[in-house]
């Protein structure tokens, strides 16, 4: 390149002299003749070109390709691979270098280094990377366009297990569940842990098949699961039990009032004088003071309950029965 100026600027240099020896006479002095000749053929060449390529010897320094203007590609135009949630991505990159130099190449994130991405739920939407080229010289990039593409799946339920308490627990229930799309989920529970809490008592002894259903408005996720309540026995209640007392003479009257919280049937027995009837009428020799016990049972369990029942003395008139004489 340097050369080259210096010769043009030789040229010029040459050309201002001739011009200004247009008028010039050649002497006659041989060696003077010969240098106006040159003089003239360079004038000429000037005019007509050189009649041969110049060719020049100079070392050069290719620039990297990324310091080169290049054309700009909208984001319309860039190629465009489409992929789906959860799919695999492998790029498969073809270098080819004029030289046969090694080439490597990398990739932008989220592509790894080997070019390559797992994709999940929850990852739709596009992506631009790029793909760069370098033999370790020059470094060539190109940007391509991935497109993953939502998929919708159901929510997920943890497993349930099946679930045994007695009557009478509190049973507290809240399923796990998770979304792969992370959307929102509505949890729904069958009866009787609708609200997910179940007081049982004693009429809640059975087997309970319990739905969970979660969905994420576009599709549903179920699991049962079995809850056992197993009976609790409640004994036998009584009431209207209190001591009593009565005169000789007077009817003794025990009437326990009996209640079975369970529906079971329940015997009731009461104890001497006064008998399972619950009857018993007093005579003028009964004067005493008794405990009466009364017990109620279901079959199950037994309550029994003591009264005290006094029979208080009435003292009657002697009577006349006979009247006779002894004789003598």
């Amino acid at each position: 390149m340097i050369r080259n100026v210096m010769t043009s600027i030789t040229v010029l240099t040459l050309l201002f002299i001739l011009v200004g020896c247009v008028d010039y006479k050649a002497p006659a002095n041989n060696d003077d003749a010969r240098l106006v000749d040159e003089i003239a053929a360079i004038e000429n060449q000037l005019k007509n070109g050189p009649t041969e390529p110049i060719v020049e010897e100079e070392e050069v320094i290719l620039p990297q390709l990324d310091e080169e203007p290049q054309d700009f590609v909208t984001e319309e135009d860039l190629e465009t691979i489409t992929v789906q949630e959860n799919d695999q991505v492998k790029l498969n990159v073809k270098v080819s270098d004029p030289d046969q130099d090694t080439v490597t190449y990398s990739f932008s994130k989220p592509l790894n280094t080997l070019g390559e991405w797992k994709t999940n739920y929850g990852d739709a939407g596009e992506y631009i990377i790029t793909i760069s080229a370098t033999d370790g010289k020059l470094t060539t990039e190109k940007r391509v366009k991935i497109v993953v593409q939502r998929v919708n799946v159901p929510p997920v339920i943890e497993a349930l297990a099946d679930l045994m308490v007695e009557e009478g627990d509190e049973v507290s229930f809240q399923p796990k569940v998770s979304d792969p799309n992370n959307d929102k989920v509505t949890v729904s529970i069958s009866e009787p842990l609708k609200s997910g809490t179940f007081n049982t008592d004693h009429t809640s002894a059975g087997e309970y098949q319990v739905r969970v259903v979660a969905s994420d408005g576009e599709l549903n996720a179920e699991k049962t699961f079995r809850l056992t309540v197993t009976d609790v026995n409640v004994p036998p209640e009584m009431s209207g039990l209190d001591d009593v007392a009565v005169e000789e003479g007077e009817t003794v009257r025990v009437k326990p009032t009996v209640s079975d919280l369970d529906g079971d049937t329940v015997q009731v027995t009461i104890s001497e004088p006064v008998g399972n009837d619950g009857v018993w009428e007093t005579s003028y020799t009964d004067h005493e003071e008794y405990v009466v016990t009364v017990t109620a049972t279901d079959g199950k369990d037994t309550v029994m309950k003591k009264i005290m029942v006094t029979v208080e003395d009435v003292n009657k008139a002697p009577e006349i029965v006979d009247v006779y004489v002894n004789k003598g």
